[in-house]
């Protein structure tokens, strides 16, 4: 979101040592077996960064504030993340104030050993939420999703139950007057196991499986709670929160409910044709896989799709019924995993290609979703896109608050 708004930043490549790519380019000519095992071993050594000690949660919300220079902003977005919300405030001009923030832990365990990644978790979460009164937090443990993930590494989300004071003065200094606060507040549910006042452990994540499947094979003895989803719920205390100051500081606030993430995806994909983008273009993107600015830029409409999985394709299939464009750009997420749920390059293609010529970027479909350079490829397929562009997108927050009264589900 940062990078849509300042210019400054690296996108998806983010993670990546400088070095990453004149190391990586080769690997893609392995075969796939070690081609992952290489890729495994990266991970290994980018993964696990944060500090244990010294680490203060309270340091996060002004991390986040730290991205978004000083300015009169139209708009200011608190909540849940997503593509589309990204997608929206790309479009507003406006910075986002994410729910929750993600850490990495170096732990190597064997990756259906949930007993010990719960256990490192949770004495880790406990100790961390010691500084943090406005978090709670959530141990995520994804097998299937995150597997070369969670053998390398604990994955914590903090995620705010509250307002923070960083947000409070980061909204008061730089909303415009009239301007809006924007509340993305969804509440998609996922059981999670309680661990402790603050602390929680979720099995699973959105996907093909459902979390009964999920449950069925990984299983802990503690009292499970249906709360919102890790990644894409948004805290009810931090929505409430945000709901009581904007009362207080008489400020124009518009709610952007969503059952799942998902639902941001078809309104950003109306607020990019309300702003002037062009309506014979698509760009499917995925996941982490986004550039609202490259969309700003080009004027191409993004529809985002929450993974590479069975029901990402069924729900763009639903999106495409009765529409044809010149040009579909395609982007999926390189999951560096052969999950069950998730669809082959051929399946996408097949049904996109009716409705359009289909335009993969930065994918290989002979190596995805398993290819090291995917990254480094979809950047710059960006890069070309936006070549020669300079007038961006805008659309005013009025004009989105009409297209949330629509009733048209796309």
């Amino acid at each position: 979101m940062a990078l849509a708004l300042t210019g400054r930043g690296r996108g998806v490549l983010e993670p990546y040592p400088r070095g990453a790519r004149l190391a990586l380019w080769p690997l893609r000519f392995l075969p796939e077996a070690p081609r992952l095992r290489a890729i495994e071993w990266g991970i290994s050594r980018v993964l696990g960064r944060a500090e244990r000690e010294g680490l203060r949660l309270g340091a996060l919300p002004r991390w986040c504030v730290a991205q978004y220079p000083p300015g009169k902003y139209p708009a200011i977005i608190v909540g849940a993340p997503s593509g589309g919300i990204a997608h929206l405030g790309g479009l507003l001009g406006a910075p986002f104030l994410t729910a929750s923030f993600l850490l990495s832990f170096r732990h190597k365990i064997e990756p259906d050993d949930l007993q010990s990644y719960c256990r490192f978790g949770a004495e880790l979460a406990e100790r961390l939420l010691q500084d943090g009164e406005d978090f709670e937090a959530v141990n995520h443990y994804d097998p299937l999703h995150d597997r070369p993930l969670v053998k390398q590494a604990d994955l914590l989300r903090f995620r705010l139950i509250r307002l923070p004071r960083a947000y409070r003065e980061f909204i008061e200094a730089n909303l415009a007057p009239g301007g809006y606060l924007v509340l993305s507040d969804c509440a998609y549910p996922w059981p999670q196991f309680r661990l402790g006042e603050r602390s929680f452990l979720q099995v699973g994540g959105l996907g093909g499986m459902s979390p009964e499947e999920f449950l069925a094979r990984w299983s802990l003895p503690l009292p499970l709670e249906e709360r919102p989803e890790s990644e894409w719920g948004c805290p009810p205390g931090l929505a409430e929160d945000g709901r009581r100051f904007a009362r207080a500081f008489g400020l124009r606030l518009l709610e952007l409910r969503f059952a799942h993430p998902q639902e941001s995806s078809p309104l950003a994909y109306r607020a990019y044709l309300a702003a002037g983008g062009k309506k014979d273009e698509l760009m499917l993107d995925c996941f982490t896989y986004i550039s609202p600015l490259t969309n700003s830029l080009t004027g191409v409409p993004a529809l985002w799709l929450p993974y590479n999985d069975r029901g990402s394709l069924a729900f763009a299939g639903r999106f495409l019924e009765g529409k044809s464009f010149r040009r579909i750009y395609l982007t999926l997420v390189p999951s560096f995993t052969r999950a069950p749920d998730a669809v082959a390059f051929a399946e996408w293609a097949k049904l996109l290609a009716p409705h359009g010529r289909v335009e993969p970027l930065g994918l290989d479909p002979l190596r995805y979703p398993a290819d090291p350079w995917a990254p480094f490829a979809y950047n710059s397929s960006l890069i070309q896109l936006r070549a020669g562009c300079s007038r961006r997108l805008r659309l005013a927050p009025q004009a989105l608050e009409g297209l949330t009264k629509e009733l048209s589900p796309w």
